[in-house]
């Protein structure tokens, strides 16, 4: 099967954010096998650029997250790290390109959208398309609403003391983190709903003491008609009287019209490649942010389940890596037409 045979020959390349050279010189090679027009762009990061139509461009990223995992096949399924984010997404373009020979839109394999998006700023930079695919795992499905978020680093101060005393750092702590769960911005929104969510807290007592400090990071997700400067200033306001804050990451989500071009694109290429259409939410953040302040129209789309990201139980159906070259396929008739 020769979505499998590429999908495990792409398992095979450790492609970390910033350190994605193997994977774009692999990609560099196999590409212009396949007689497509394709060249790397190379500033402080890299990223391979297919040459097609100007007006669209379907994009996805090399780099993987940083964390050992073994690759295996059952059932119909490949698992192992990078698997559905965003390998599969590669997978399916690489079988894409092997089928066609007129390419009427443009392909960007992007580096670091793991870590810093590095990579779609420096493609957008250099390109100016009206509308963008980006390929992430969404599970064949059109998201046209595109979550903000927020990323943080916490600390919260107190006064070390003998463990025999009580209330600690850590019990303010968990007040911080109540009084910030209580804010009024959670809520549902049409596809995800907007949270809060610590996903790191450390404190250490080697001592039986007190200790005198609590770290953490929280990560937020925001509804893309809420603003993250004001979340984010709130939150500053509740932290800055237990401690500190340093905020890593502020982004304001999106949402596209339903009537817009590019989803009416996806919509015929869908129907022409028996996928169901229908449409939902990036409730994580991808490049289609830095692609939307650029003032490009975009959607999301691809292969694989995002719940499953970045754990060890990370995996992708061969079906759908196939069902989704079937859906560029079609794509590229759409444009042509």
């Amino acid at each position: 099967m020769r979505a499998e045979e590429i999908m495990l020959e792409l398992m095979k390349i450790n492609s970390y954010s910033k350190r994605e050279n193997e994977m774009a010189q692999f990609l560099l090679k196999e590409i212009k096998k396949y007689g497509h027009d394709v060249e790397m762009e190379i500033s402080d990061v890299m990223n391979v650029v297919v040459n097609g139509g100007e007006k669209v461009v379907v994009a996805t990223h090399m780099d993987t997250i940083n964390r050992e995992m073994e690759t295996r096949v059952e059932n119909g399924r490949i698992y192992g790290r990078g698997a559905s984010d965003a390998k599969a997404s590669i997978a399916s373009i690489l079988l894409f390109l092997e089928k066609t020979n007129q390419l009427n839109f443009s392909i960007a394999f992007l580096s670091d959208e793991e870590e810093d998006a590095k990579g779609s700023r420096f493609y957008l930079n250099k390109h100016k398309p009206e509308m963008a695919i980006v390929m992430e795992p969404t599970s064949l499905k059109v998201c046209n609403h595109q979550a903000g978020s927020i990323e943080a680093f916490f600390e919260v101060r107190g006064e070390e003391t003998h463990g025999s005393f009580c209330g600690s750092v850590i019990d303010k702590t968990f007040e911080m983190i109540k009084e910030l769960q209580e804010l009024e911005y959670w809520k549902k929104g049409k596809y995800f709903e907007s949270c809060f969510t610590i996903q790191e807290i450390k404190s250490i007592n080697p001592y039986y003491l007190n200790p005198k400090t609590c770290n953490g990071r929280f990560e937020i997700r925001l509804l893309p008609e809420q603003n993250a400067a004001d979340v984010a200033g709130k939150i500053e306001e509740i932290v800055e009287k237990y401690g500190h804050i340093e905020f890593r990451e502020r982004w304001n989500g999106f949402k596209i019209d339903e009537n817009e071009e590019i989803i009416k694109m996806a919509e015929n290429a869908c129907k022409m490649s028996g996928i169901p259409f229908s449409l939902d939410g990036m409730p994580s953040w991808t490049d289609a942010i830095i692609f939307n302040e650029h003032g490009v129209k975009c959607i999301i789309f691809g292969p694989g389940e995002l719940k499953h990201a970045h754990t060890m139980n990370e995996f992708i159906r061969v079906e759908e890596i196939e069902k989704a070259a079937e859906f560029l396929v079609a794509l590229n008739n759409t444009i042509s037409n």
